[in-house]
């Protein structure tokens, strides 16, 4: 990555979109969430990975059908479309989408530790 656009996202990061500070703490924090959720793959509601892509530094855009989230700190990252219906998310859905938000705060805590080097 250039080390001009790490320094734009490390400035992202320190400004989020909830004006809360993105640190290694908070994204130690947001992993294990992810991990509790893994733990039941087959009833996750909708609202609970919305919540989570929402801390994650992802904001939610009108776009297609389902609810689409597009990462503010990492705008090189794919939207994650988000299924609207009530009930739990597919385990197949869920993994995937825990998958996006898993990586995208492998590439927060990459930026960050690359910054207090």
């Amino acid at each position: 990555m250039h080390r001009k656009c790490s320094q734009q996202i490390i400035l992202k990061l320190l400004n989020d979109i909830t004006d809360d500070i993105m640190n290694i703490k908070k994204i130690r924090k947001l992993k294990k969430q992810i991990s509790q959720l893994r733990n039941r793959l087959g009833n996750i509601q909708n609202k609970e990975i919305k919540r989570l892509a929402k801390a994650c530094g992802r904001k939610r855009v009108k776009r297609g059908t389902e609810d689409n989230y597009e990462s503010t700190l990492l705008p090189r990252r794919p939207a994650i479309s988000i299924p609207n219906h009530p009930g739990s998310l597919g385990k197949y859905v869920a993994g995937n989408i825990l998958d996006d938000l898993e990586e995208d705060l492998f590439w927060l805590e990459e930026n960050l530790q690359d910054f207090e080097e």
